[in-house]
């Protein structure tokens, strides 16, 4: 794939995402991803991202991902990215709240076959947290 396509999917997975289209994401995500930064609870691999992304928007109906910086280079994306929702299902334990919360997160792609096959990632869980008025040890 080129650069530009790989852009595209980066974009693409943002519009899966916020549309809650999960049941795609294998258009983004090789099955035999290698996931350097899973969510514990859900562990690595392309049924960890599903089941990530289904919960995020579970206790965040409203999620939406939108595009703050996007990097490319050769067979790498690196994406910094803003995240928004309201919380009404629990997350990390917490029942749901009702507040709209905002944070960032940031994701580097590399790709192969036209997928991302391996990621690496964090999104600021502790803000979000905090925003849900958790106390949170500092």
């Amino acid at each position: 794939m080129t650069r530009d396509e790989n852009v595209r999917t980066v974009r693409l997975l943002l519009d899966l995402v916020n549309r809650q289209a999960f049941d795609r994401l294998d258009e983004v995500y090789a099955y035999d991803i290698v996931d350097h930064d899973p969510a514990p609870e859900h562990g690595g691999g392309f049924d960890g991202i599903q089941r990530y992304f289904a919960d995020l928007s579970e206790a965040f109906p409203d999620l939406h991902l939108e595009e703050d910086v996007l990097i490319a280079d050769g067979d790498h994306v690196a994406l910094a990215y803003r995240l928004s929702g309201t919380q009404r299902g629990r997350f990390h334990g917490v029942a749901a709240t009702g507040h709209r919360v905002e944070t960032r997160g940031m994701q580097m792609s590399r790709f192969a076959g036209g997928k991302i096959v391996e990621r690496w990632g964090a999104v600021d869980d502790l803000a979000i947290l905090g925003r849900l008025n958790v106390s949170v040890p500092s």
